[in-house]
C-alpha cells in the first residue's frame, strides 16, 4: 500500500513539474478558460497554450503572480478578452516586448457586442428584443460601455476561433492547413453543442430567474431566455441592502423560479434573496471552473450552463 502511494504522490509531482515545464516554453499565452479552449482547438497537437486563470481564479479580482509575468514576457502571442474584463493584463501588456502580439477578442471583426445593463432589476424583455438586431457588430473600442462576456454567445465563439486561427497562422504559417482543418472541427462541435442547448432551453425561454452577476447577457439573448436581474453588477463587491430589497421585489412580482450562484464566489447573497420566497436556488458557471481544460472545455461549457438552467428553471 505504501508502494503505491509512493508511486502515485512520484506521478503526480512528474506531471505537475512537466505541466510547469510546458507552460514555461509556452509561446502562446490565454487568460480564461473558455479562451483558451478555442485557442487549443485551433492548436490541436501543434503545442500547448498556457491558461493563467485555473480552476475558480475570476478575472474580477485576479492578481498576476511574478511566474506570470515572466510568462507573459516570453509569449509570441498573447490571447484575451478585452481591457474592461482582464483589467489586470493591462499594465504587463504595456510592459510586453515589441515582438509580442496582444490578441483582443472583443475587437475582432464581426464581434456581436452587448451594451453593459444598468441597475440590479433589468425590465422584463420580450423575446424579439433578445435578437442581435440593432446592437453593435463592428469593432467596439469603447470597451467600458461594452459587457465583455462575449464567449458566451456561440456566434461570437465561433468569429474568435477565426480570429485564432488567423493570428495564430500570422505567427506560424507553416502550420495555416493544420489549424484551418483544426477551426472546422471545433466550429462544428460548437454548432453541434449550440444545437443541442438550444433544444434543451426552449420549454423553459419565458421562464424568468435572477443571477449572481450579469455574465450571461449573452447566452440569454442567443437562446431567448428571460433573465430579470443580477445580485451585483461588480462580483468583487457586496450589493447593497437597497439591491437586494429591490430584487426580491422584482422576483416576486415576475415570479421568478430561481436564483443562480457562482462557484467563483461566495453564495451567501444569493442565499439571502432566496430566503422566504418560492425560488429555486441553482448554479452558473460562466468560464467552466470544474471542466478539465482544453479543445473539449467550450462545448462542455455550453452544454453544462444549458443543463443547469433547464434543470433549474423547470416545474
Amino acid at each position: 500500500m505504501k508502494r503505491v502511494l509512493f508511486i502515485m504522490i512520484i506521478i503526480c509531482v512528474t506531471l505537475s513539474i512537466a505541466r510547469a515545464n510546458a507552460a514555461e516554453q509556452s509561446e502562446v499565452v490565454t487568460t480564461i478558460a473558455p479562451l483558451h479552449s478555442l485557442v487549443q482547438g485551433v492548436m490541436g497537437d501543434s503545442g500547448s497554450a498556457a491558461l493563467l486563470l485555473e480552476g475558480t481564479a475570476s478575472p474580477h479580482d485576479f492578481q498576476l503572480k511574478p511566474s506570470q509575468m515572466t510568462l507573459l514576457q516570453k509569449a509570441k502571442i498573447i490571447f484575451y478578452i478585452s481591457d474592461n474584463l482582464e483589467v489586470f493584463l493591462l499594465r504587463a501588456l504595456d510592459a510586453l516586448p515589441a515582438s509580442t502580439q496582444a490578441v483582443a477578442m472583443a475587437e475582432q471583426d464581426g464581434m456581436v457586442l452587448l451594451p453593459i445593463r444598468e441597475g440590479g432589476a433589468w425590465e422584463v424583455h420580450s423575446h424579439d428584443s433578445h435578437s442581435h438586431e440593432g446592437h453593435s457588430h463592428d469593432n467596439a473600442h469603447d470597451h467600458g460601455h461594452n459587457d465583455p462576456h462575449i464567449w458566451l454567445d456561440p456566434d461570437n465563439a465561433i468569429t474568435m476561433v477565426k480570429a485564432i486561427t488567423k493570428a495564430l497562422s500570422d505567427v506560424h504559417p507553416e502550420n495555416r492547413s493544420l489549424y484551418k482543418a483544426n477551426a472546422v472541427a471545433l466550429i462544428g462541435k460548437i454548432e453541434a453543442s449550440d444545437a443541442k442547448a438550444a433544444a434543451r432551453l426552449k420549454s423553459v425561454k419565458a421562464v424568468p430567474y435572477i443571477v449572481f452577476h450579469d455574465a450571461y447577457q449573452y447566452f440569454e439573448a442567443h437562446y431567448g431566455l428571460t433573465a430579470v436581474g443580477s445580485i451585483t453588477l461588480d462580483p468583487a463587491q457586496a450589493g447593497s441592502a437597497k439591491r437586494l430589497s429591490e430584487l426580491r421585489e422584482k422576483a416576486s412580482e415576475t415570479a421568478a423560479r430561481c436564483i443562480f450562484r457562482e462557484p467563483q464566489f461566495s453564495s451567501r447573497l444569493s442565499s439571502t434573496v432566496a430566503e422566504n420566497t418560492n425560488m429555486k436556488l441553482g448554479t452558473l458557471d460562466p468560464l467552466g471552473a470544474d471542466l478539465t481544460p482544453g479543445a473539449g472545455l467550450y462545448p462542455a461549457l455550453l452544454d453544462r450552463l444549458a443543463v443547469d438552467l433547464a434543470n433549474c428553471l423547470q416545474d
